[in-house]
């Protein structure tokens, strides 16, 4: 069934990310025609939202979308296109008024629409004194009357996984939630995020909270960078810190994945069906390096699954966020001790 996330806007509950696509440290070396054949395989598949902005390959993601939102056109499928803005150029700030409609303009060219469904900013970052902040609200709002714009996006705060919540962050985005009043919160989110944020100040969710001010939210990173498939960076790589995590992840996933069949993908499809059950007002967007990624992550919604497995997944995600924690808290103890 369709969720909708902002009036207008309701979309297939599991879209697909494209920020790989031209990402100089992106794992994945798949060719312009690959990555097409991905996105035309999801759109097979029901896929109906497309994630992108302006900074995925310095606009090549947002043209080779609009090529597959070309072909769909003409076949009478109408795909959904989510972009953001990051690019400055000349511009003294990616917010300044005239650039953020040049590239709001730019970004409609690229991806062959009218209306970008959800336009979003990325960043909490609007210049000194939050100069940009009241310019930046007032073209957005000025482009959604024109319908160039069908809902604005708000990225939500982002941490790293097992890392303590940063309330100063969160501080960051409701304050700027209450003045830009977005449509949708585009949230890193992922089995490994902390659920519990501002305990002092009584905010249990965020993703209740966001749904209490009546605002949709699009979960990206549910993978959490492949972490949570077992396809993630070798683990000769990183930090003692971050090769600690690694091994504590495929340490007490490996039950799970044998409890839920053994297959190699379930585990990135257990991940995937955690964030899509996180509530009727979220979609997730997953990312892909090749066409077989994204037919893995479609065969999630069809893996059946009883309570207890559900059960079995939610305990298990529990249990690895307590133990990232601990580790987390020991590394920051043990920098202390060092300085």
């Amino acid at each position: 069934m369709p969720r909708e996330l902002a009036p207008g806007l309701a979309v297939y509950p599991l879209g697909v990310g494209c920020r790989a696509i031209g990402a100089p440290s992106s794992p994945c070396s798949a060719s312009d025609s690959e990555w097409l054949n991905g996105m035309r395989e999801a759109v097979d598949r029901g896929a109906d939202l497309f994630d992108v902005a302006d900074t995925y390959g310095d606009g090549h993601a947002e043209r080779l979308l609009g090529k597959v939102v070309r072909e769909c056109r003409r076949r009478g499928v109408t795909l959904k296109v989510s972009s953001k803005v990051g690019h400055r150029g000349s511009a003294p700030h990616p917010y300044a008024g005239p650039h953020l409609k040049h590239q709001l303009e730019q970004s409609l060219e690229n991806l062959n629409v009218e209306q970008i469904d959800l336009f979003g900013l990325p960043s909490h970052d609007f210049g000194p004194n939050d100069r940009y902040l009241g310019p930046a609200v007032e073209v957005l709002r000025t482009m959604k009357h024109l319908g160039m714009i069908g809902a604005i996006g708000l990225v939500g705060p982002q941490w790293e996984p097992a890392a303590v919540p940063d309330a100063v962050a969160h501080a960051r985005f409701h304050e700027l939630f209450a003045v830009i009043r977005p449509d949708v919160v585009l949230l890193p989110f992922n089995a490994l995020t902390p659920l519990a944020v501002l305990p002092d100040a009584g905010q249990s969710d965020l993703l209740l909270r966001t749904a209490e001010q009546g605002a949709g939210v699009l979960l990206t990173s549910p993978l959490a960078g492949g972490i949570l498939t077992g396809t993630a960076r070798p683990a000769d790589r990183g930090s003692t810190h971050e090769k600690e995590m690694r091994a504590v992840v495929a340490r007490s996933l490996e039950p799970l994945r044998q409890h839920l069949g053994g297959h190699p993908a379930v585990l990135g499809q257990a991940a995937l069906r955690y964030c899509l059950s996180r509530g009727a007002h979220t979609a997730v967007v997953a990312g892909f390096g090749q066409a077989n990624h994204v037919a893995l992550n479609y065969a999630s919604l069809n893996l059946e699954l009883s309570p207890q497995d559900d059960a079995a997944i939610e305990a298990a995600y529990s249990a690895l966020r307590k133990e990232l924690r601990s580790i987390t808290c020991r590394a920051v103890v043990q920098d202390r001790e060092t300085r």
